[in-house]
């Protein structure tokens, strides 16, 4: 064997080492890169894990909280205890809540249920439509839509409530929603969550953002607004009990000044409002029944803090006086790394 023949087999022989080097190089790299991100992934596991239970512990605190302040017929105190922000510190965690009133929104479930008129008929004319439909369209008014959009989206989200077949019209529903893309029919039944609004055909999703802080779709169909709990910059939902009638600076002024334990009870809601405003008394007792000094819903936001994520959780609460029991009836989570 020649010496240039034996160089070059020496140089391939170098060749294929180097090559052989560098794919186990590769194969080490994607190996150590592959365990790297799966110990990432199941410390994340861990810490999210541990801020779950974390936060379904200090959700017992929250319930024994609410069993005080709302299990009972008395008013609910708009500062009281109950919503006071809860820390909770543990080792290698930090878990922070804030409860709110769910009832601080017009229930659109409620309009399932039948609208009661007017005991005293002579006492105030009639209006041309239901005064459920009149507040619903307002504070879709209120979020920027126009009146026929307004009014296409009520009759939408009646037929997409009730459990009948037919429109609000009269049609048949699946034939007035046989154009919508993609296709789709109502749920007929209550809905869940408000963000199932954005279903209807007329909705405009833009305006989901105003809307959703006005709506809110609760478990019941007989939920009433809370008047305790009502901020002066929701004033929009009280004014919308009184459509034409209460401005939104009038209702905003009225929750500025009410007592700072909260009305007693609706009776003297009733009266404070008809001292502010003697032309609402025709009204005061059909808004008396879509209104409450207490509650039974409440939502609860979780912030769970570790060294490597953060972990909300918005929880749902229903309180059942009967039973003696509050219960969670939704929940949801939201992971930021």
């Amino acid at each position: 064997m020649t010496r240039s023949n034996l160089n070059r087999q020496r140089g391939v022989a170098l060749l294929v080492v180097l090559i052989l080097l560098v794919m186990m190089s590769a194969l080490a790299a994607r190996i150590s890169q592959q365990f790297s991100r799966n110990l990432q992934k199941t410390h994340y596991q861990v810490s999210q894990q541990q801020l779950r239970w974390a936060i379904q512990r200090q959700e017992q605190a929250v319930k024994q909280l609410l069993q005080t302040a709302a299990s009972g017929e008395n008013a609910l105190e708009p500062d009281g205890e109950w919503h006071q922000p809860l820390e909770t510190q543990g080792e290698y965690y930090t878990v922070v809540s804030q409860v709110e009133d769910a009832q601080d929104c017009f229930n659109v479930n409620n309009l399932l249920a039948e609208e009661k008129a007017a005991k005293d008929p002579a006492a105030s004319t009639p209006p041309e439509k239901p005064r459920k439909q009149l507040t619903v369209e307002q504070l879709l008014a209120d979020a920027g839509l126009d009146q026929l959009t307004a009014e296409q989206v009520y009759q939408q989200l009646v037929d997409y409530l009730d459990g009948d077949s037919t429109t609000l019209k009269a049609a048949q529903e699946s034939d007035a929603w046989a154009g919508v893309q993609s296709a789709r029919l109502p749920a007929n039944q209550m809905m869940r969550n408000i963000s199932e609004i954005r279903l209807l055909p007329a909705f405009p999703a833009a305006a989901y953002a105003k809307v959703s802080g006005l709506l809110c779709a609760l478990p019941d169909a007989s939920s009433k607004i809370n008047v305790n709990t009502l901020k002066p910059e929701q004033a929009k939902l009280l004014a919308a009990l009184f459509v034409g009638k209460l401005t939104e600076d009038d209702a905003a002024r009225l929750l500025a000044a009410r007592p700072e334990a909260g009305w007693e009870n609706v009776e003297a809601f009733s009266k404070a409002l008809e001292q502010e405003f003697p032309q609402l008394k025709d009204d005061l007792t059909q808004v008396a029944e879509a209104v409450a000094v207490n509650s039974r819903y409440f939502r609860v936001n979780y912030t769970g803090n570790t060294d490597d994520l953060t972990l909300r959780v918005i929880s749902q609460l229903q309180v059942n006086s009967e039973a003696g029991e509050i219960v969670t009836w939704q929940r949801r989570y939201r992971m930021i790394e």
